[in-house]
């Protein structure tokens, strides 16, 4: 049971998109990324479901969350991470290259290559800086005020720092994430109380989520997701064994598998006791 609340929270992959794309929602995603953009916008229309190709047959991260098309002429990816396992930075560079270069048409210029947004939203923190909402241009290294590339800006929204600063949402993008992140039922309160928006995302969300169908497809999906990590991690353990028999100190051990001392202890004594 706790289990299946944890992967039915709109910040699930699965809940997100359905909630965001469904036809008659445009005015939560319009709200939401005009918050995040700090832009006014016109007009939006969701795209169709894309799969950008996989490096290799073993890659799990090929799928986009959601490709969004605002004012004719920018294209807006977002992506929900809720595990660190697919190195976001790497990834949505790879994506908005993948995405730019596509929406160039035979006979077009460069110079009609739509602007490129980059939305990550994770449940982990990946950048070592203070706030929980950045947003990154390509700038000159002496001069940081400088934009080198125009037409391409990367978002990322790191939600374990968001419940650390916020206690009581102020702005709508605060709303919207406390909705999105669905941890503090007492912020979620707020959230839906002062923003109408929200409170008519909640009502979509208690529909989406009440389907058994859905439910169980968002299930089964995460079982893999979590199988997947267990075989992850157990390749790990296999590499550090392989380590310890060929008698690599242990801090290399450590280091190069991110498995911390007391897994790799409890390896070491099982290791030893075969022997």
């Amino acid at each position: 049971m706790e289990q299946e609340e944890k992967i039915s929270k709109p910040k699930s992959d699965v809940i997100f998109k359905n909630l965001f794309s469904k036809v008659g929602n445009e005015d939560l995603l319009k709200e939401f990324l005009e918050e995040i953009l700090g832009m006014k916008i016109n007009k939006i229309e969701i795209q169709k479901e894309v799969e950008v190709s996989k490096s290799h047959e073993k890659e799990k991260c090929g799928r986009l969350d959601l490709r969004v098309k605002i004012n004719e002429n920018i294209i807006v990816i977002i992506e929900m991470q809720l595990e660190d396992k697919c190195k976001m930075d790497k990834r949505a560079m790879y994506y908005a290259s993948k995405i730019m270069a596509s929406s160039l048409e035979s006979g077009q210029t460069y110079n009609q290559i739509k602007n490129m947004y980059v939305i990550s939203i994770l449940d982990y923190n990946m950048l070592e800086t203070e706030e929980y909402n950045t947003d990154t241009v390509i700038v000159d290294s002496k001069y940081r005020k400088y934009v080198v590339i125009d037409g391409i800006k990367f978002y990322f929204i790191e939600l374990p720092k968001f419940r650390e600063q916020v206690k009581v949402p102020k702005t709508k993008l605060e709303e919207w994430l406390t909705f999105i992140d669905y941890e503090d039922r007492e912020m979620l309160k707020m959230a839906i109380a002062q923003n109408k928006l929200v409170a008519k995302a909640q009502k979509e969300y208690e529909y989406l989520t009440g389907d058994e169908a859905t439910k169980r497809w968002q299930f089964l999906r995460e079982k893999a997701i979590l199988d997947e990590r267990a075989a992850f991690i157990n390749g790990k353990k296999e590499t550090a064994k392989a380590m310890m028999k060929d008698k690599v100190k242990r801090e290399l051990i450590e280091k190069y598998t991110g498995l911390d001392r007391k897994e790799l202890e409890e390896i070491y004594k099982k290791e030893v006791s075969v022997r």
